[in-house]
């Protein structure tokens, strides 16, 4: 999860989900997930007109958690599934080490998630089924979710602050912000503060020094609880300017999410969302507007049924890279079992 400020979840509140530790012994526990889904798809994009249909298993995540005092650790295996009975890849998702210092801070190393961003990383996290900024399989996601570096983070009942230094900042498929992997170093800043009356302050940026150019991306929140009511408002903003092969490359990006989450009973509840994604790259603009209807209902603590309904439209890019002015629309129905 990412380290910032948070308000109670709506979501939370409503299915009572919940991955609680198993512990092994006074020093060692393990949590996870497993996220299985069916969704069809329908694709109106440029020359692109097509159906398609998935049963697969999206992910499998095993946290292993080591508390020695002090010092801390966790160490998440992912593996990434796919159709067809192919597999896209088992990978180490994070592994870190954290020393709590006398005053409260908290120093981290190793391979983490960012700090950035409303929407969480992990599936456990979300009030939906897909995210806010992946549209046909291309992901406008700016910042890179996991890094690999040093971060000093403190907070208090009411405020957090972190401050990273990494190796990279950016997703390098966002609209092409980002050094292409050839980064010298990233920065990461990050604050948030509870305003009261049940809202919520979130700031923060990413800055990029790569071989080939630099990158930055600014990112903030306003989230706000009232009842069974959560609503949130997001924006991003970043470009980006390096050299690509000797020619100068230029990429503006802005996306922006507003985002409805009512918990209508304590087992369930029904998210609308809006995002809109804007790209400008070396005098091209491609901007899509996706809309976002889903539901959530826990049958227990460790399993929730969500299905969703999404349609994007505009400058719509397939993942095979065809782009085009068009819609997609997607439904998903998908199995969360947490432990």
């Amino acid at each position: 999860m990412k380290n910032k400020i948070a308000i109670a979840s709506a979501f939370l509140a409503a299915s009572s989900f919940s991955m609680a530790e198993i512990v092994i012994n006074d020093f060692l526990s393990f949590e996870g997930f497993v996220l299985s889904s069916y969704t069809h798809t329908e694709s109106d994009a440029g020359p692109v007109d097509e159906s398609d249909n998935t049963f697969e298993v999206d992910q499998v995540e095993i946290s292993w958690l080591f508390n020695f005092g002090a010092v801390t650790g966790q160490i998440d295996l992912q593996h990434e599934g796919g159709s067809n009975n192919e597999s896209e890849g088992n990978v180490v998702e994070q592994a870190f080490v954290s020393y709590a210092l006398s005053g409260g801070g908290v120093v981290t190393a190793g391979r983490y998630a960012s700090m950035l961003g409303f929407e969480a990383y992990e599936p456990t996290g979300l009030y939906q089924y897909s995210t806010a900024y992946d549209v046909a399989g291309f992901d406008y996601q700016v910042n890179s979710e996991y890094v690999q570096g040093v971060k000093y983070t403190i907070a208090s009942d009411r405020t957090f602050f972190g401050i990273s230094l990494q190796d990279q900042a950016f997703n390098e498929d966002s609209g092409r912000l980002g050094g292409d992997g050839d980064s010298s170093y990233g920065v990461e800043v990050a604050a948030s503060i509870d305003l009261g009356a049940g809202f919520s302050l979130f700031v923060g940026g990413a800055f990029e020094e790569a071989d080939v150019g630099d990158s930055e991306i600014y990112n903030a929140y306003v989230t706000y609880e009232t009842g069974a009511w959560l609503f949130a408002i997001e924006l991003n903003v970043g470009e980006s300017e390096f050299d690509n092969f000797g020619i100068n490359d230029e990429t503006e990006l802005v996306s922006a999410l507003v985002m409805a989450n009512y918990a209508y009973s304590d087992a369930a509840s029904v998210t609308l969302r809006v995002s809109d994604i804007y790209v400008e790259q070396n005098n091209v603009e491609r901007e899509i507007t996706k809309y976002t209807l889903a539901h959530n209902y826990a049958f227990s603590d460790n399993l929730l049924l969500i299905t969703e309904v999404n349609y994007a439209e505009g400058d719509i890019q397939p993942a095979f890279g065809n782009g085009g002015d068009g819609d997609v629309a997607q439904f998903a129905i998908s199995l969360l079992f947490s432990f």
